[in-house]
């Protein structure tokens, strides 16, 4: 965001002997302070800026320094260099030059004020101070339907989910992504007789999916990007003739242009094995275009489900995990039970391998807080200078959306979007995926239950 300077300046008083005439006020008090002292008859009472558009800006008058102050945001710095003004003066004066002539007011500009009498007089100059603005994330529900009424009950054809432009890919069926109206279907030349492993997109929408001869792990996989958009021919993004690259994929910063990562679960295994490919402007990075990371958490469940998912297409920035771990029964130690866990990135310990921190669960279900069922995912992101994880996590009577930051804190808590679904453990993994809005500043987390429902969450800045 382009930010600007406040303007200052001084006003040299030295030897300056001021006429019996002029207003005279005992000038002591704090800038800030009501000051009610002397002759009022030459003062500004309000002054108030007037926008093109139709919007106003107040000034802060201070009698002690004869000064206005005129804090803008960045929106407004530009209209103030064609603006007017609206002046309220003491009884009977006459201010110059004429406030309602356009005038630059990023510029000091002074206005003098003469009294009644003709002869009395007081000069002000205005001041324009940038307003700092604290803003807060607010998220809030956009849109939910079920599977039923977007035409996606099937839920092992519609098990996936991603963005495309400003379109939503559900399968291989597409809805534009605010109102989940339907749109077309997903162009697949090249690939009809390729089934998908795993679908995501990066921050800017561009939208990839794993696709095989048999929509199995065990074969190889293509990473297919649309890179022209959901309703053009994908072309060929990764590809490994003999690696499990299909699965819980996940696509972070932007892919097509600038710095993106893909990443990718090898499959279970004692470390959580994980594919990470770099990419630099859509091509392999020159120096490190693989990582085989190791996430060093046993990814032993039933469902290969631990996912990865970093927060942008910086390697070493933030990255959060979801891990549906099956850890032993604390009632009956010869069992065990399935426990949905979060974590978040600490730090790389080797170059393909990084440690990380639990992230304590908000739900009763599952001994982490986060579910107590082996199914779910979590999709990383960076929004307002904040590094997220969006989850979804399941327990066997429900299904949560959150979206936590890597201290723990809930920005979306995930009893507040628990929803009631009859979990037996053999459903699709629920998926979760993110892009960013830049027209309106704003984020979008998906979450999709196959067979069950998608809905959607807003983020935006809130300025206070």
């Amino acid at each position: 965001m382009k930010t600007f300077k406040s303007f200052a300046f001084a006003v040299a008083l030295a030897g300056l002997t001021l006429p019996m005439a002029g207003c005279s006020d005992d000038d002591t008090a704090p800038k800030g302070e009501d000051v009610e002292r002397g002759d009022k008859a030459c003062r500004i009472e309000t002054f108030t800026l007037n926008f093109s558009d139709g919007t106003t800006l107040s000034g802060d008058v201070y009698d002690y320094d004869k000064s206005v102050d005129l804090s803008y945001t960045t929106a407004e710095f530009e209209m103030m260099k064609s603006a007017t003004a609206t002046l309220t003066l003491s009884e009977g004066a006459t201010v110059s030059p004429d406030p309602s002539q356009t005038a630059d007011y990023t510029q000091p500009l002074s206005f003098t004020v003469t009294a009644k009498d003709g002869k009395t007089t007081r000069t002000y100059t205005t001041k324009p101070v940038e307003k700092v603005l604290e803003g807060y994330t607010k998220v809030e529900a956009a849109t939910s339907k079920t599977a039923t009424e977007m035409g996606i009950g099937t839920a092992a054809d519609y098990k996936f989910v991603g963005v495309s432009g400003d379109k939503l890919v559900v399968g291989k069926k597409v809805f534009d992504y605010k109102t989940f109206a339907p749109a077309g279907d997903l162009n697949m030349t090249g690939y009809e007789d390729q089934k998908m492993t795993g679908m995501a997109n990066d921050e800017a929408g561009h939208l990839i999916a794993a696709v095989n001869a048999d929509g199995a792990s065990a074969v190889p996989t293509t990473i297919i990007c649309w890179k022209d958009g959901w309703d053009k021919a994908p072309s060929e993004y990764i590809k490994s003739e003999t690696s499990f690259i299909g699965k819980q994929i996940s696509a972070s910063g932007n892919l097509l242009e600038g710095a993106g990562i893909v990443s990718a679960m090898n499959g279970t295994g004692p470390q959580g094995a994980h594919f990470a490919w770099a990419r630099l402007d859509g091509a392999s990075h020159p120096e490190t275009p693989f990582y085989g990371v190791k996430t060093n958490v046993p990814s032993n469940d039933g469902n290969w489900s631990q996912t990865i998912s970093a927060c942008s297409g910086d390697p070493l920035g933030t990255w959060f995990v979801y891990d549906p771990e099956r850890r032993p029964d604390p009632d009956d130690p010869n069992k065990t039970v399935g426990l949905g866990r979060a974590y978040t990135f600490s730090n790389w310990s080797a170059p393909n391998n990084f440690n990380m921190t639990p992230i304590p669960g908000a739900v009763e279900d599952g001994l982490e807080g986060w579910g107590n069922l082996t199914l779910g995912s979590v999709r990383a992101f960076t929004f307002n200078g904040t590094a997220y994880g969006a989850y979804i996590s399941t327990g066997w009577p429900m299904t949560y959306v959150s979206i936590v930051d890597a201290n723990g804190e809930f920005l979306l808590n995930p009893n507040d979007t628990a929803t009631p679904i009859s979990h037996n453990g053999s459903e699709p993994i629920p998926q979760i995926t993110y892009v960013y809005n830049e027209s309106e500043g704003a984020g979008y987390v998906f979450a999709l239950e196959a067979g069950q429902f998608v809905k959607s969450w807003k983020l935006t800045v809130v300025y206070e």
